[in-house]
């Protein structure tokens, strides 16, 4: 009976957990993508190329979907940033101490994923992005007027993606998997229109409410096992080319134009023994082919193509990234599989000539300690454990006047700490396939 209700509702729960995802709100550990998305590769810090734990896999690798089991995985996470910034003698910025004062994000993900036949498998999944959330307070600032002498301040950016994909079985060791992406973006700002004089449309740069964008794009990936122990994957998601925010089209470069950017994920996982699997990953997001988020934040250099807005607007100066990650798994009893991992993300995407734009983004975490586990309730039924701790990062640079290109003498401090714990609940139709 619970097969059929599971099998009749997913449609329903993925509606509802769309419309949840457009209500959350959360920021992430690699710039602003999230480590990973499904609980059991967030308890191995996002590794999983060339081992696909659960549907939720598909935003990793879907070539991993093929031999996992019929499964409805859900799972929620309550995820916590400490952010802010310092500012000392700085002339854009009221000098002051600041902290972001909303801390608690809960963010739903729901998958699913059935197998075709023993050689091809489908799999949807929901799930969520962010990372250039802040709120900073009128009351932080000198005499009540907030960071940037403008009342209460701060930027608001959700991402949420629908995803279904596909895998097949070339050979007995060999797959690959595609998965369609549809994705949806909101984005506020408020409190920064002191920033007007740098922008080609100071109307649409602050206090315009949420403005929506949307667009999509496309994740492949592959899967090779040349032995019993050892398996390969690789997967290149690819950018995601999204409509403009129209009410902000005086604040992000090209007017309003806000893509995703591209990454790329390669793993191994070696299962050392019949108890303990190894698994090493590495993740390049390709940051510098947005313009909105890569472009110096000079915004003089070329008037007006290069003013906030302009076709060469001036952003948030990020990097490139590339990310380490590290994942230990081991089946302790019949029933409990226990789970850690650490990654290391370099280089830090914030530049220290650019930490005056990126205090309303200080993305700037770069180490993640994880751990998690499994626990068979029975059969059929799974419960899902995952925590993460980002201990805290600080970039220190000198303030540059966005007008001059020149330091103005003061120095800016952006800082970040993260802590998430997330509780999930995996169905296997089948019966259980992680715990023996």
């Amino acid at each position: 009976m619970i097969e059929k209700a599971l099998r009749g509702t997913v449609s329903m729960l993925a509606l509802v957990g769309g419309l949840a995802m457009v209500a959350t709100n959360a920021m992430a550990t690699e710039g602003y993508f999230q480590h990973a998305y499904g609980l059991r590769h967030k308890a191995l810090a996002g590794a999983g190329a060339a081992s696909i734990e659960d549907a939720t896999g598909i935003s990793i690798n879907p070539a991993g979907l093929v031999g996992i089991g019929n499964q409805f995985n859900m799972g929620l996470s309550l995820f916590m940033p400490y952010r802010g910034f310092r500012a000392t003698g700085t002339i854009n910025v009221i000098p002051g101490n600041y902290k972001s004062r909303k801390k608690l994000f809960p963010v739903p993900t729901l998958a699913y994923v059935r197998q075709l036949d023993d050689r091809s498998a489908f799999a949807v999944s929901i799930f969520g992005n962010g990372g250039m959330n802040t709120t900073y307070s009128a009351t932080s600032g000198l005499f009540g007027i907030g960071p940037f002498g403008g009342g209460k301040a701060g930027v608001d950016l959700m991402q949420m993606f629908v995803s279904a994909g596909y895998a097949r079985k070339l050979s007995d060791n060999f797959s690959i998997g595609i998965a369609p992406l549809f994705a949806i973006q909101r984005f506020k700002a408020y409190g920064i229109g002191g920033f007007g004089i740098m922008s080609t449309s100071p109307g649409n740069l602050s206090n315009r409410g949420y403005s929506y964008s949307y667009g999509g794009g496309v994740r492949l990936g592959m899967l090779f096992k040349p032995t019993d122990t050892v398996s390969f994957g690789a997967s290149y998601q690819t950018k995601m080319w999204m409509t403009r925010f129209k009410k902000y089209s005086g604040l992000f470069a090209e007017r309003g134009d806000f893509d995703i950017p591209a990454n790329l994920q390669v793993g191994l996982a070696w299962q050392a023994t019949p108890e303990f699997k190894l698994l090493l990953d590495y993740r390049h997001i390709f940051y510098s082919d947005v313009e909105s988020i890569s472009n110096p934040g000079f915004c003089f250099a070329n008037p007006p193509a290069s003013m906030l807005g302009g076709g060469d607007g001036c952003g948030f100066h990020w990097r490139d990234t590339n990310t380490i990650k590290l994942g230990l798994e081991y089946q302790a009893t019949n029933d409990l599989i226990l789970r850690a991992g650490y990654s290391y993300t370099f280089p830090n995407p914030v530049r220290k000539r650019a930490v005056l734009f990126n205090t309303i983004a200080p993305g700037v975490v770069q180490h993640e300690i994880t751990g998690g586990a499994t626990f068979r309730v029975d059969e059929k039924n799974d419960i899902d454990f995952a925590f993460m701790f980002a201990p805290k990062k600080k970039v220190t640079g000198p303030e540059i006047n966005p007008g001059t290109g020149a330091p103005t003498g003061g120095t800016i401090t952006d800082h970040m700490y993260q802590f998430e714990v997330s509780l999930g609940w995996t169905y296997n139709f089948d019966g259980s396939t992680h715990a023996r």
